[in-house]
């Protein structure tokens, strides 16, 4: 899914957690008067989803933090800001008339943003200051508190905001901070006021812990974007849903009278199958070697093309596992692993430019990458390994498996998604590596990691050993705060720190991290607490995960975006060509 794109690393549109997916849309240069000049839709397009379908549709809860749902609702969700494909951020221009602006008042840091007085959401409702403000209002650490099991993803950035006030019939937005905060433009993704805020927070914190179920479709039918999601739209059966075109949007409108999302699930031959009958039209999977050779025999007829974004793989340790809460433990399972024959044996298959990854914040194509591994995780130490399973009271059992006294035999399953060659083909290669330092493995496909808290095998509820997902993450700082800072530092709130790790020094390094204006300065924090992240080893990094994007080559318009985005930001340009 993002794994968690999963994840993710997922709230839509630029956020603050990873697994989120952006919400700007079209070209530069909107000015908002494309709607007066309208051409008929026609045409649709079938975008295959290789992910999870998702349970939920409310984008800042952990139940709704998913690929599956930011590619819903990337153009359905309006957004401050929109990540473009090659990696940089700009506002919409859809949504803004102008770029905000960022100012220094009387010693606090000031945003003001000014609203297309044409903005207005489905049902006809302006989009205003109200919505700036309920948006932070649900993301804040105020709210988490009086809420706890709400399931809200993470507060930084919003928690920091001081006021947000309204002006000029509330089109002119003036947000300021308690204390500088550089990330600013990761914030509002905006959520509907007029349909969701209510005076009494009781009432409030059940609408938000419940969310927005995907049997229900979205609450009234709303939507700030070029695309909105009916009543009638959603097939769960069918696991189909259906984007027509939003009527009231003020904005260039989509030329297509339909994009439709498929899940056809992560079997390669229904991918290329889907293709080649005409079936699908888009599909977005976790590339595999067959796959992509597949794919590229379609040619001229398909395109693709591969990508590395902001995403990784990576391994979860739980914390609440009375043998992982040993950081020996932890250590000696990392020490066991020959992360390099990972990545030969998966991406490396595909893909020549894929390499290990060695560094949780930033990824090997940024340039503030710094390979921050101790030397002792850069090959396997069986020996190591052993000596420190010994030192935390195991003893080898006849079975080449350690016992402890009162943890038991060290047995741990790694929880993945479902019908995933490629995260099988991974815990395939850990299970012999681990086993000779006397740790057993065993793979657990669950259906449910996703999940809300309710089903207690999902990383929400904690019910795992290790678990083997995706991160998307973004050019912003704020998108690991939820992750690696602990609970504490969060209010309280799990956030997406599904391990529950903690360390006091992160905390405090996080707190300069998201506040020093130096990109510099800022990126050796960064790779500070990376450093720090190794020796807790409450996480460990596999690789940076590629995207496969391929396509019908009669739609036009298609642009690859391996951000958070993903590859349907600009959908409503794409045209069919008969």
């Amino acid at each position: 899914n993002l794994g968690k794109r999963s994840a993710a690393l997922i709230a839509t549109g630029i956020s603050g957690v990873l697994v989120l997916s952006s919400c700007g849309g079209g070209d530069e240069g909107g000015d908002g008067g494309g709607g007066e000049e309208e051409t008929q839709a026609s045409g649709q397009v079938v975008f295959g989803e290789s992910t999870d379908f998702p349970d939920n549709l409310f984008p800042v809860i952990s139940a709704g933090n998913a690929t599956s749902v930011a590619n819903i609702l990337v153009r359905i969700l309006p957004g401050a800001f929109q990540l473009l494909p090659d990696f940089t951020v700009a506002h919409d221009p859809e949504l803004l008339t102008e770029e905000p602006t960022l100012e220094e008042v009387d010693g606090n840091q000031v945003n003001v943003y000014t609203i297309n007085p044409d903005a207005v959401w489905s049902d006809g409702t302006p989009i205003t200051a109200d919505d700036f403000t309920f948006t932070a209002k649900v993301q804040d650490e105020e709210f988490t508190e009086a809420c706890p099991d709400g399931g809200i993803l993470g507060t930084t950035g919003y928690d920091q905001i001081e006021s947000i006030e309204g002006s000029d019939e509330g089109k002119t937005v003036t947000v300021t901070y308690s204390e500088p905060f550089a990330d600013w433009q990761s914030l509002f993704t905006l959520l509907p006021a007029h349909v969701m805020d209510s005076e009494d927070d009781a009432e409030l914190c059940t609408a938000v812990t419940e969310g927005w179920a995907i049997g229900d479709g979205l609450p009234e039918e709303i939507s700030g974007g070029p695309w909105q999601l009916k009543a009638d739209g959603v097939d769960v059966a069918g696991q189909v849903v259906t984007l027509t075109p939003n009527e009231a949007y003020w904005g260039d409108k989509p030329n297509l009278a339909a994009l439709i999302y498929q899940n056809i699930g992560n079997d390669p031959g229904a991918a290329v199958s889907g293709l080649q009958n005409d079936e699908v039209q888009m599909i977005y999977p976790q590339p595999q070697l067959d796959l992509v050779d597949q794919i590229s025999a379609l040619e001229p007829n398909v395109v693709s093309n591969i990508e590395f974004g902001f995403a990784f793989e990576h391994l979860d340790m739980n914390t609440r596992n009375p043998h992982l809460a040993d950081v020996n433990v932890r250590q000696a399972f990392g020490q066991s692993l020959d992360r390099q024959e990972i990545v030969t044996q998966t991406v490396g298959q595909f893909s020549g430019d894929a390499e290990v990854l060695n560094n949780r914040i930033f990824f090997n194509n940024q340039p503030q990458y710094v390979d921050t591994a101790p030397e002792e995780y850069n090959a396997p130490d069986v020996a190591a390994a052993k000596a420190l399973l010994e030192e935390s009271g195991y003893e080898l059992g006849g079975d080449g498996i350690y016992v402890h006294p009162d943890r038991g035999r060290l047995s741990l399953a790694i929880s993945t998604t479902v019908n995933n060659p490629l995260r099988q083909q991974t815990i395939d290669v850990i299970i012999p590596q681990a086993a000779e330092a006397g740790i057993e493995i065993v793979a657990r496909p669950d259906p449910d990691i996703f999940a809300g808290a309710e089903l207690p095998t999902s990383l929400e509820a904690g019910g795992f050993d290790i678990a083997l997902f995706a991160w998307v993450g973004s050019p912003f700082r704020t998108a690991t705060a939820s992750i690696y800072q602990s609970l504490d530092a969060q209010g309280g709130i799990q956030g997406q720190n599904y391990t529950q790790g903690g360390n006091p020094e992160v905390d405090s390094l996080y707190e300069d991290f998201l506040s020093e204006p130096d990109p510099d300065a800022s990126a050796e924090v960064g790779n500070q607490i990376d450093a720090l992240l190794w020796e807790d080893l409450y996480t460990i990094p596999l690789y940076q995960k590629p995207t496969f994007l391929a396509y019908s080559s009669a739609i036009e318009g298609v642009e690859d975006n391996a951000t958070q985005a993903g590859p349907l930001w600009n959908s409503e340009t794409w045209t069919l060509v008969q």
